[in-house]
């Protein structure tokens, strides 16, 4: 996994900050992807986080003294229901989009986060398979190349019975679906060129 300094920064920074006010916060976007499957270039962070409510403030004021910008007067937007806040690291000029769980399937995200070395820290990173998921909800072109190249990079180990339950919960089985199906034959001609 290659990332900019800047980015590895902000990272140590927000990590950090998260675990002082003993938030949990599991990183997901351009850096998971580029764990589970071929690197690409991304600028910004991605990640989800389960905090209460009443200590929304005190973490905001944790993020304020590390560096962290956001609009005091609206901090927490929302995008398909599930809301989130907008960070501005202006040293390194790196934004970060932190999501706030709040129901099954997204708690679910941080309870099956993988354990990762990142640098000298310890890093908690989205599983593949809620990964796919959250992919094929938003949809785009680059999301759903995204979910091809973490099928074909983990098919002998992602939990597919999860896929599909959650696919089916979240209505996006049908994508899933279609995605495994092009996957297996993918591999199947692949096997068949090299005589396997």
């Amino acid at each position: 996994m290659t990332i900019s300094n800047g980015l590895v920064n902000v990272i140590q920074i927000l990590v950090k900050s998260c675990r002082k006010e003993n938030i949990s916060i599991v990183l997901m976007g351009g850096i998971a992807v580029s764990f589970y499957s071929r690197p690409r270039a991304t600028y910004d962070i991605d990640g989800i986080v389960y905090i209460r409510e009443n200590d929304i403030g005190e973490f905001l004021d944790t993020l304020d003294e590390e560096g962290f910008k956001y609009n005091k007067k609206t901090p927490i937007n929302t995008i398909h229901n599930l809301p989130f806040l907008t960070l501005f690291y202006r040293k390194d000029k790196i934004y970060v989009d932190l999501f706030l769980a709040k129901n099954e399937f997204q708690k679910g995200i941080i309870e099956r986060a993988k354990r990762i070395k990142f640098g000298k820290m310890m890093i908690d990173i989205i599983s593949p398979e809620d990964l796919v998921l959250l992919k094929l909800q938003a949809g785009r072109e680059r999301d759903t190349e995204d979910v091809r190249n973490i099928i074909y990079e983990n098919f002998k180990t992602l939990d597919f019975k999860y896929l599909k339950k959650w696919a089916k919960r979240l209505g996006v089985k049908i994508f899933l679906d279609d995605e495994i199906k092009s996957m297996l034959t993918k591999r199947k001609a692949e096997h068949t060129k090299l005589g396997v």
